[in-house]
This record gives C-alpha cells, sequence and structure tokens, in this order.
C-alpha cells in the first residue's frame, strides 16, 4: 500500500477548487504525458539483451485475414455454395453469380442433398474446410473443397469457376468470377 499523497501544488495565480476532488491514481490533466516506446506493438522493451521470444502463435499458424481485404474467388464461392446447399441462404443469392447450367445443377443438389442440411440445434455449423483452386490452361479454376457438416461428417463439393472479362456487368470479384459447373458428394 502506499502513503498518501500531498495534495498537488496549485499552479502561480491559480487557486485551487475546492469542489474538485482528488481521486487516488488518477493523473491530474496537467500533468505531462510520458513519451511513447519506439517500436510499436510486441517489440522488445528498450535495453533488452535477451533474443528469446515470448509464446505466440505456433509456427505454421496463419494469421487472421485483414479486414478490408476481398477473399479470393474459390473461397468466397465455396462459402456461398455451402450456404445454399446446408439451407443457411436461399438459392437466389446466387443470381448473376452463377450461370444457367451450373444454376439448374445446384437447384438438383439442394433437393438431393437433404442429408446436408443440420437436424435440430445441436451440432456446428457447416463450414469449409479446406479448399484447393487449379487454374486450366484457358485460365478457368477447377475447385475442390473438403467442407465439414458436423463433427467427423465431411463431405466434397466441387466447382469450376471462369472469369467474365472486364465486359461482364455480374459476376464475383474485379475478374468477374462466375461458376459454370458444381458437384457434391
Amino acid at each position: 500500500m502506499q502513503p498518501p499523497q500531498p495534495p498537488a501544488a496549485a499552479p502561480s495565480g491559480a487557486t485551487p477548487d475546492p469542489r474538485r476532488k482528488r481521486v487516488p491514481g488518477r493523473v491530474p490533466p496537467s500533468a505531462p504525458v510520458p513519451p511513447r516506446r519506439s517500436g510499436g506493438a510486441g517489440s522488445a522493451p528498450s535495453g533488452r539483451r535477451d533474443t528469446r521470444r515470448p509464446a505466440g502463435r505456433p509456427q505454421g499458424a496463419r494469421p487472421p485475414a485483414r479486414p478490408g481485404l476481398p477473399m479470393s474467388a474459390h473461397d468466397w464461392f465455396a462459402g456461398r455454395l455451402l450456404d445454399v446447399l446446408t439451407g443457411r441462404q436461399p438459392l437466389t443469392m446466387l443470381a448473376g453469380k452463377v450461370r444457367d447450367e451450373a444454376y439448374q445443377q445446384l437447384w438438383e443438389l439442394h433437393a438431393q442433398r437433404a442429408d446436408w442440411r443440420p437436424r435440430g440445434s445441436r451440432g456446428r455449423t457447416p463450414f469449409v474446410y479446406r479448399c484447393h483452386a487449379y487454374r486450366t490452361y484457358r485460365g478457368a479454376l477447377e475447385v475442390c473443397a473438403v467442407v465439414c457438416l458436423d463433427r467427423d461428417v465431411f463431405r466434397a463439393l466441387a466447382f469450376r469457376l471462369e472469369s467474365g472479362g472486364a465486359r461482364a456487368t455480374s459476376g464475383y470479384g474485379p475478374e468477374r468470377w462466375h461458376c459454370t459447373a458444381v458437384a457434391a458428394r
């Protein structure tokens, strides 16, 4: 416990206000602000000679996604297709981003894959476990994704993305990607 501090002396020419009470541990507004360390968050204190680092994120772990950066097209489509197939979003949410043949395939998959929809309130929210994209020689993306529906319940989702080009009026991202084929097992 610290000994009580004497009241701060008023600046010359000013009289202390008797209505203001001194709160222990609070810095008066006229006190100088200590300078900040240069080096930013996570840097070692000045004068430290020890080169060891404190335990942090394990090696190989992904840093959290920075807000403001757009998601890659294949990851975005994998998430949206999973939302549609699990019944969390309507099929119409992908209107303009899915071509006619793929839209029909997705409609049929939605009807066939009733086992993908959650039963009851128990279990996890379905998520994309892994997603890999392979670029074809014509520039299209062939994507395969592993989705987790519940504990130890994994399924496969495959789809094809084609770029709409600069003149396209709809699609995802600056290249205006469109889904042209979908399959799920």
